[in-house]
Order: C-alpha cells, then structure tokens, then sequence
C-alpha cells in the first residue's frame, strides 16, 4: 500500500474509479499539512490526453500517486515518466489482478501470467518460476527455470 512522502513540494493524486478509496488518507494528510495537490479521477482512456502537459508543468519536487487497474496504473507511469518523473518520484497500487509479461529465459517466449507463481511455457513447454527480476526496457518478468 501508500505511505505518505514527506517533505515534497506537492502531491498529484491520478486515479480511475476503481483506485478512489486507496487515496484518501492521503489526500486527508496532505489537507492536514496544507501541502498543494491536484486530484484526478479519470472515467476512460480519453480523459488521458491532458497527461502529458500536465506532468510536464510540473515542478522539481512533485510527488505522484497513482491507484487503479492493473492497465489504468501502466498507462499513467509510462506517461509519467516520459515527462521525466523517475520511479522514486511516484507510487503506485494496482487493484484487482496484474497481468504481467514474462519473459522464458530458455527460448525468450513471451509469456502472460496473472498471479502464478509458476508456469508453463507456452512455446517451449519448460516450467518456468516467475521471478521479481523486472526489466522496464522489455516491460516484463524473467521466468527462471523451475528445478522443483
């Protein structure tokens, strides 16, 4: 879950319908503190389109939260950090099931996993193990061979 980032400059709260409640005691924190925040609650992919200016106005110093579907908190993070925000300048929680790509370090398949902890190739047939070893350049897991 959250915690609070003290010590920022402000705070956007980004969420779509499902990720409201995840955010309130921060929003509540920050109120206590009289910090400055933008809130957003987005409906569908086509409220979206302001992101890109919106992060890139922002100042040095500005914290993101962002809470949702497993594909609403992708979305926000790449455009996040397209305008430049690293991944120690946000968090986020996904809500409901993930669907991650796992990559076989036999064959290089692509696979998709929800939340196995293992599986089984589905090019190769090898059982692969997902792992936490997470690669943003491929957006995906590396699935270990599992000698169990």
């Amino acid at each position: 879950m959250f915690s609070y980032a003290r010590g920022k400059r402000k705070f956007l709260f980004c969420t779509d319908s499902e990720g409201v409640r995840n955010l309130n005691f921060l929003v509540c924190e920050a109120l206590n503190e009289n910090m400055p925040f933008d809130f957003h609650i987005f409906q569908d992919e086509r409220e979206e389109s302001f992101l890109n200016d919106w992060f890139t106005k922002q100042k040095m110093g500005t914290y993101l939260y962002i809470s949702g579907s497993s594909d609403f908190v992708k979305r926000i993070q790449g455009a996040a950090m397209e305008a430049g925000f690293s991944q120690y300048d946000m968090q986020s929680h996904t809500i409901g099931p993930a669907r991650k790509k796992l990559i076989c370090c036999t064959c290089h398949g692509e696979n998709e996993v929800l939340n196995q902890s293992d599986i089984v190739c589905g090019h190769c047939g090898e059982k692969l193990e997902v792992s936490d070893h997470y690669s943003r350049r491929l957006d995906a897991f590396l699935g270990y061979v599992n000698i169990k």
